[in-house]
């Protein structure tokens, strides 16, 4: 894409957003209640509520319905969305606009064109251990050459050292690249996952140093790196906002966020609202990253 065709799109992007709309135009479907994983940081498990999720069907009524009354983009989570892929290629067929969030254990078929963002979280000991399974090889032999994959790590105490580790295995699979995110709390205070003081400060100076060097691949830009460490956007979370919404399983409302009751806002490092306060603040390069993250060819048109 040239030059102006991006910036075509972004005041596109602009003027669709700024479009009043009775319902969000962006939400969050846990399409299932169940992991075939049982991650350390999980916040799926802190604010889970109920085991029941919807049929195949009733997703099909929800998705329409929902796209009738203006949702341009879906995200799917879970629980593990791979568990469900009649329900990803339902959504496929139905939103222009999807992206899903797996850990990678079972793939998501080829036919999937969509962004699919996986979730490793260090070299295979640690991401083993953090995964509390083994299952570090079969992810490496679903991602490998895998353009739709964007790496996702989740940094905490267990992992935060091996950035560098976690950037060379982006190469090493030719994914489309990698981001980051720090963990979120669900607790007050005294949190053994949450990195803090010095721990923060090494990784906001290493993921600085990261960038410099890798910035093919890194879907970071400094202004959001910033923010993993001063959490401003979380005063403005789009999350919070009237464009998006979140639901469970079982179609029930998550508030204030996808990470669920509970949360610790204060401690956001979730990369999609600091994505958008970017945006909302007029950061250029916030725009061109998230137009390489979500590139023309992975929406339908309508």
């Amino acid at each position: 894409m040239n030059k102006l065709s991006k910036i075509s799109r972004f005041f596109r992007f602009l003027r669709d957003f700024k479009k009043d709309s009775a319902f969000p135009r962006v939400a969050n479907y846990e399409i299932t209640s169940r992991c075939n994983l049982n991650c350390e940081h999980c916040y799926w498990r802190k604010s889970i509520n109920s085991g029941d999720e919807l049929s195949d069907d009733q997703w099909r009524e929800v998705f329409i319905e929902h796209k009738s009354r203006g949702v341009t983009f879906a995200f799917l989570t879970g629980g593990e969305p791979a568990l469900r892929l009649n329900v990803i290629d339902i959504a496929d067929r139905i939103f222009n606009g999807l992206a899903i969030a797996s850990n990678g254990v079972i793939k998501i078929p080829d036919h999937i064109n969509r962004r699919i963002f996986i979730s490793i979280d260090g070299p295979k000991d640690v991401h083993n251990r953090i995964r509390d399974a083994d299952v570090f090889e079969k992810v490496l032999s679903n991602i490998k050459d895998d353009k739709r994959v964007i790496i996702a790590p989740a940094l905490s105490k267990t992992n935060y050292r091996h950035i560098d580790a976690m950037v060379d295995l982006a190469r090493e699979m030719n994914a489309e690249g990698i981001t980051f995110n720090i963990y979120t709390s669900h607790m007050k205070e005294n949190d053994p996952l949450l990195p803090t003081g010095r721990e923060l400060e090494w990784i906001i100076s290493k993921l600085r140093e990261s960038w410099k060097k890798n910035k093919d691949i890194m879907f970071l830009t400094p202004y959001i790196i910033n923010l993993l460490k001063e959490k401003e956007h979380h005063r403005d979370c789009f999350f919070r906002g009237k464009h998006f919404i979140s639901f469970d399983a079982g179609l029930n409302e998550k508030r204030p966020c996808v990470l669920g009751v509970g949360v610790n806002c204060s401690t956001c490092g979730c990369i999609v609202p600091m994505i958008s306060y970017a945006l909302k603040k007029g950061n250029l390069r916030s725009w061109l990253l998230l137009n390489r993250m979500f590139p023309k060819e992975y929406f339908k048109a309508e």
